[in-house]
């Protein structure tokens, strides 16, 4: 027979997944596509090996990938796709709630579950055909197991350090910036002077490269293509309060909102820090949770003044589920109860606010991609060929519309755009055209698809864009239609 607290437990955590679920099923087969989610599906649906050469090539480990395979054994529809990464962040709520628990107590863990349940942040990612949920949940359990351990809590010693190896392990193989979150316990050990425990932290990270042994040979090469090419900026204290909103309620919001969002993230931040400074009931709990929630950003932050920029937001996303634990410990404390009341509240509330934006947020990079692809198929005629302007814009359209006579021009070599290796496309079997050229050779009409966003960035150089310009020497344009800030111009033989 179950126990009353049981059961109690038991429905606690069931209303935060049933809220979960509703959150991350609503728009999953109506929100677009985007380059991200394209190159995750072209890449997923090779072969093994290809995989694994393409992602060499890339900057990101295989894991997602492989799961995503053999997940497409299921269908390739949109919806399907997107179920794997569903299912995945579940598993992060679930296990927030049952981590918070163990560490705080029942009304933590509620608190906590339903922060990351109803997150904007959260919800995006679990719709995405990306590696973050997956990333976030080997993390997760990792926390899990070191938390054991390090209060000394553990019921089977053994079971936690093997868990904590592979599911450290598995976090390497999702994403490179896990090493952040990683290298954190070590840097909570040392400060406490925990020598002991420290020691044998760093033996299981052996095991844990051993592990991933095969995967880091690769990752010096990967170092230096994010040195030459990636677009993330240098980060300020404009990109760090991006940051914490995004946590709060994900970026971008409405104009309107914005202000809302930004007041209210730094007062909920500043309540929190205040409150657990004050706090001295669980000092061992609170130092564990503030080291993965602080050290991530603060390593990503001082890395990206040493090599290329690398502070983005959803590669500490551990940090937010730590946050948002510590966050519900403060907003459940008993004294005083009208102040954590009042911002879990609100907390709960601008969230619900942002989440219309994340689901119907059309704009560059996620352009509508699907309705410009109908619009090009009851248009094209014998001898049309569409040109995409970049691969942006041709991997989302050739999902949508893989039968319609389409290229794209490659990026301009060593440019901050140019991250599609050679050896990418040729696991993928996806080419760029080797020039205006060659892509045009032979059409009558070209439709050209670009970002209203790229010809701006040319202009600012005080330069027209070199496409469109070789374009209007050659052809006559005839038609301009846009959606959104993807526009489609028609060029016609003079």
């Amino acid at each position: 027979m179950i126990s009353r607290s049981a059961r109690k437990c038991l429905g606690a955590w069931g209303a935060v997944l049933g809220v979960a679920l509703i959150l991350r099923l609503i728009g999953l087969s109506t929100r677009g596509i985007w380059y991200d989610d394209a190159f995750s599906y072209f890449l997923a649906r090779r072969n093994l090996g290809e995989i694994i050469t393409g992602t060499a090539a890339d900057t990101m480990p295989p894991l997602y990938y492989l799961l995503l395979h053999l997940w497409m054994q299921l269908g390739r529809d949109i919806t399907t796709l997107r179920l794997l990464s569903v299912l995945l962040s579940l598993s992060v709520v679930a296990a927030t709630f049952w981590l918070t628990r163990a560490l705080f107590g029942l009304r933590a863990a509620t608190a906590a579950g339903v922060l990351t349940a109803v997150s904007p942040f959260h919800v995006y990612h679990a719709q995405e055909l990306r590696m973050y949920s997956v990333l976030c949940l080997s993390l997760l359990l990792h926390v899990g197991f070191f938390s054991a351990v390090y209060l000394d809590q553990p019921r089977s010693p053994r079971v936690c350090w093997l868990g904590l190896i592979i599911s450290g392990a598995a976090a390497m193989y999702s994403h490179n910036l896990a090493i952040f979150t990683l290298v954190s316990a070590n840097l909570l050990l040392l400060l406490q002077g925990r020598w002991h425990l420290l020691g044998q932290l760093l033996l299981a990270q052996t095991g844990m490269l051993v592990l991933a042994a095969p995967w880091i040979v690769l990752v010096p090469g990967q170092v230096a293509k994010v040195q030459r090419a990636f677009w993330t900026p240098r980060p300020g204290l404009l990109e760090v309060m991006q940051a914490l909103v995004t946590i709060h309620t994900d970026l971008p919001v409405p104009k309107w909102m914005l202000p809302v969002a930004l007041m209210t993230s730094v007062l909920t931040a500043t309540i929190i820090t205040y409150e657990l400074v004050r706090d001295q009931e669980h000092p061992p709990r609170i130092h564990l949770l503030l080291s993965f929630a602080g050290f991530p950003p603060l390593l990503t932050l001082m890395t990206s003044y040493i090599m290329r920029p690398v502070f983005v937001p959803r590669g500490f996303i551990l940090s937010s589920v730590a946050y948002y634990a510590l966050a519900a410990v403060v907003l459940t404390k008993r004294t005083p109860r009208w102040i954590g009341a009042l911002s879990l509240v609100t907390f709960v509330c601008v969230a619900t606010m942002a989440l219309p934006s994340t689901y119907a947020f059309g704009a560059f990079p996620r352009s509508p991609f699907r309705a410009a692809g109908v619009f090009l198929t009851r248009r094209l005629v014998e001898g049309d060929i569409i040109l995409h302007d970049n691969k942006l814009s041709f991997l989302p359209m050739l999902y949508y519309e893989p039968d319609l006579p389409q290229t794209f021009l490659p990026d301009q070599p060593g440019s901050h755009n140019d991250t599609l290796a050679p050896a990418t496309q040729k696991a993928m079997h996806i080419y760029p055209s080797t020039s205006l050229e060659e892509a045009t050779d032979g059409a009558s009409r070209v439709w050209f698809v670009f970002f209203a966003r790229s010809v701006r960035e040319w202009e600012d150089q005080g330069r027209s864009h070199p496409t469109l310009e070789a374009l209007e020497r050659t052809f006559a344009r005839t038609d301009h239609v846009t959606f959104n800030d993807l526009e489609i111009l028609l060029f016609e033989q003079r």
